[in-house]
C-alpha cells in the first residue's frame, strides 16, 4: 500500500510539473496558517492553540490561547474575552468569559478560558484588549455558534443517555468503531447509550494541566505508554478528574496510574477495575480489542454512563430551594405590606388633613406628605434589614473524600445564596472548583422553552480566580450551584492506640467534629462524639457495627443526588467504611468554597470520608 501511495505521489508530481507543485505548496502554507487561527495586533500576536471538540452537556470547556509579545522593549497588558459579542433568544446565556495577562517584552503567555457547557454561549469570535484599548477585529474561534454542539436553538436531545469520551492520538483509530459495536449490543439488550468519541488533536504532553478541562467528558481513554510519557502535571489533572467522578480507560500493560489506586480483576470481563474517590479506572492489557470489543468496552460504557448520571436532572429555582432551602420563606409578605399600606393611606390622608385643619396649617401638606412617605420608605427598608439583612444568606454543604496517600481532597457539594439586594462583588470560587448553575436550564431543550430561567447575561473572569462577576444572582431569588472540587490538602486525622489499647483520634481537620466513626484493620467500628478541632478523643466500640456487604459505594453516591448528602451520610455513611477509613460529621465546610463570604447568615455542614495513609498507624 505504501508503494502504491508513493507511486501515486510521483505520478501527481509529474502531471503538475514544477509550477503546479509550487502552487500546491503555497496553498498548503495558506491552509495551515488558516488552521492556526492567529491574529496580530501591533506588537501582540494571539494564536488559538486548542479548542474543545464534540457535543458536551456538562462540565467545563477550555479554549487555550498563546499570547506573544513581539516587542523587544515594551510589556503589554492583554485581556482575552470570549465571545467578543454575544446575543440571546431568551434564557440565561454567557455574555463574556475573560482573562487578563501581562506579557513581557519578547515573551509568550498561555491563556486558558473555561466556560460551563450547560449555559448557552452564542457569539462571534474572541475579543482582544491591549493596554485598555479594545481591538476592532475578533479572533475567529472554531467553537462559536453550532460547531461545539450548542446551536442557535439549543442542543438536540438524543434518545437515551448522551455520552462524550476523549481518546488520545496513541489509541487505535478503530476505537470509535469498537465503541459503536458495543453500543449496538447494549441497545439490543435494552440499554440505550449514545456515545460520541472524539480523538484528541494534540499529543498527551500538550493536554490540559487543569482537571476542569476534562470535566466535559464522561470518559477519557489513553494507553499505558501515554501515561508514562505525559508530564506529571497532566497525569495529576487526569487523576483529579477521575477522583471527582470521572472515568479513565487505559489500554496496555503496566500503566503508571495517576494515583496509588488498587486494581482488582473484573470476574465478568477481561479488565481490571480501580475505584479511586468517586470515579472509576478500568484497564486492559490489550491495545487491540477488535476481536471481541464488547467484552472489554461494556463496563467502560457503563462507567461513562455513571459519570454522566448526576447531570441528567434539572431543577427550577423553586424546586432547588425546596430541595436545598436557603431561606424558609421566599414569598412576599403580602399581609404585612397590605397592613402597612393601609396605615400609610390613613396617616397621609385623613389623619394628616384633620391635624392640619385643626392647626389651621393646610399649606403644610406640601411638606408633611413627602415626610410621611419618606418615613414609610425608611420603615420598609428597616424591616427588610432586620428580617433579611443587607448582605444576604448562604448555605454550604459538602461531602469530601480525603485520601492521605495522595494528599488529594475530592469534594461534592451544593451551595445556595439569597440576597435582598444585588451584591457588587458577585460570587468567587477557586480555579479548582467546577460550578454548575442549578437554575432550571435544560441543556437538551430549545432556548425558547427554557424552564426557570431568569434571562440573565452571565459573565466570568478568570484573572485571579473564578469570579462569577454578574448575572448569577437576582435579588430575592435563591440561586443554587452544584460543586465539584479537587485540591491538595494537608488536613488529616491521626489514629493511634491509647494507654488501655483502645484507639484514640486526634482531630487535624481544622473544624470541630460532632460525630466520628472509624473502622480498623479487623473490621471493628469505633465511635466518638464531639471532637474539637485539634483535640483528642478516645474511641469506643460501636455495638451492632454496620456491615459493608451490599452497601452503597462512593461511585453510586456520586451518581445520585448531591443536595442531601450530609443528611444521608450521617445514617448511611458508616456502612461505606472500609478497613482503615473514617467518617466525620462537622458543622462547617472547610473543603468547600464560600462564594459569598460577606453573607450575614451562613449555614454550613459537611461530611469527610478519610482514607488513612498506608504503612503506618496514622501518626
Amino acid at each position: 500500500m505504501r508503494d502504491i501511495q508513493n507511486e501515486r505521489g510521483r505520478t501527481t508530481a509529474l502531471v503538475l510539473g514544477p509550477r503546479g507543485q509550487l502552487v500546491l505548496a503555497l496553498l498548503a502554507i495558506l491552509f495551515s496558517s488558516s488552521l492556526a487561527r492567529a491574529a496580530k495586533y501591533g506588537d501582540i500576536e494571539v494564536t488559538i492553540k486548542s479548542e474543545p471538540r464534540g457535543t458536551a452537556v456538562h462540565g467545563y470547556a477550555e479554549v487555550e490561547f498563546v499570547v506573544t509579545n513581539r516587542s523587544s522593549q515594551a510589556a503589554h497588558d492583554v485581556r482575552i474575552t470570549y465571545p467578543k459579542s454575544s446575543y440571546s433568544y431568551g434564557g440565561d446565556y454567557l455574555r463574556a468569559v475573560s482573562r487578563n495577562v501581562s506579557v513581557g517584552a519578547g515573551e509568550s503567555a498561555r491563556v486558558v478560558i473555561a466556560y460551563p457547557e450547560r449555559i448557552d454561549l452564542r457569539g462571534n469570535g474572541a475579543g482582544v484588549t491591549i493596554d485598555g484599548r479594545e481591538e476592532d477585529s475578533a479572533l475567529p474561534v472554531g467553537t462559536s455558534t453550532g460547531s461545539r454542539g450548542h446551536s442557535s436553538y439549543g442542543s438536540a436531545r438524543s434518545w437515551g443517555t448522551q455520552l462524550l469520551a476523549l481518546y488520545s492520538k496513541s489509541v487505535d483509530t478503530r476505537f470509535s468503531d469498537w465503541t459503536a459495536q458495543t453500543q449496538a449490543q447494549l441497545q439490543s439488550a435494552g440499554k440505550y447509550l449514545t456515545a460520541e468519541t472524539v480523538r484528541a488533536d494534540q499529543a498527551v504532553d500538550q493536554w490540559s494541566t487543569n482537571w476542569l478541562g476534562y470535566t466535559r467528558y464522561d470518559g477519557v481513554v489513553v494507553t499505558a505508554d501515554d501515561l508514562r510519557r505525559m508530564p506529571a502535571e497532566v497525569r495529576s489533572a487526569i487523576g483529579q478528574y477521575v477522583e471527582c467522578g470521572g472515568a479513565l480507560f487505559v489500554l496496555g500493560r503496566d500503566p503508571q496510574l495517576p494515583g496509588p489506586w488498587k486494581l482488582k480483576p473484573d470476574p465478568q470481563h477481561p479488565v481490571s477495575v480501580a475505584a479511586p474517590g468517586f470515579g472509576q479506572c478500568i484497564t486492559t492489557d490489550q491495545t487491540d480489542i477488535a476481536t471481541f470489543p464488547a467484552r472489554v468496552l461494556t463496563p467502560v460504557l457503563e462507567s461513562w454512563s455513571s459519570t454522566a448520571a448526576p447531570w441528567l436532572r434539572t431543577r427550577t429555582p423553586s424546586d432547588a430551594n425546596r430541595t436545598f432551602p436557603v431561606v424558609e420563606d421566599i414569598g412576599v409578605p403580602v399581609k404585612g405590606l397590605l397592613a402597612l399600606m393601609f396605615v400609610f393611606a390613613i396617616a397621609i390622608g385623613p389623619v394628616n388633613l384633620i391635624i392640619l385643619i385643626r392647626k389651621k396649617r393646610k399649606l403644610w401638606l406640601f411638606w408633611t406628605v413627602p415626610l410621611i412617605s419618606f418615613v414609610t420608605c425608611l420603615t420598609v427598608f428597616a424591616y427588610m434589614a432586620l428580617t433579611e439583612g443587607w448582605q444576604g444568606r448562604s448555605r454550604i454543604e459538602g461531602f469530601t473524600v480525603l485520601d492521605e496517600n495522595s494528599r488529594r481532597a475530592s469534594t461534592l457539594g451544593w451551595t445556595g445564596f439569597y440576597t435582598p439586594l444585588l451584591p457588587s462583588g458577585g460570587l468567587r470560587f477557586s480555579a479548582e472548583t467546577e460550578v454548575s448553575y442549578q437554575n432550571g436550564e435544560d441543556p437538551y431543550s430549545s432556548s425558547y422553552s427554557r424552564r426557570g430561567s431568569s434571562n440573565s447575561a452571565l459573565t466570568i473572569d478568570w484573572t485571579r480566580e473564578q469570579h462569577l462577576a454578574s448575572g448569577w444572582l437576582t435579588p430575592r431569588v435563591p440561586a443554587h450551584f452544584a460543586l465539584r472540587k479537587s485540591e491538595l490538602r494537608r488536613e488529616r486525622m491521626t489514629i493511634s492506640k491509647g494507654a488501655d489499647g483502645a484507639p484514640e483520634a486526634v482531630n487535624g481537620l481544622g473544624a470541630d467534629l460532632s460525630q466520628f466513626w472509624y473502622r480498623d484493620e479487623g473490621g471493628n467500628v469505633f465511635f466518638a462524639e464531639g471532637i474539637p478541632g485539634g483535640g483528642r478523643a478516645a474511641l469506643k466500640p460501636l455495638p451492632g457495627a454496620p456491615a459493608t456487604a451490599g452497601a452503597k459505594t462512593l461511585r453510586s453516591i456520586y451518581a445520585g443526588d448531591w443536595s442531601t448528602l450530609p443528611d444521608r451520610m450521617k445514617s448511611d455513611g458508616p456502612a461505606l467504611l472500609a478497613p482503615r477509613t473514617y467518617l466525620g460529621v462537622m458543622e462547617a465546610a472547610p473543603f468547600v468554597d464560600d462564594g459569598m463570604p460577606g453573607a450575614s447568615v451562613r449555614k454550613t455542614r459537611s461530611v469527610v470520608y478519610g482514607i488513612l495513609k498506608e504503612g503506618g498507624d496514622g501518626s
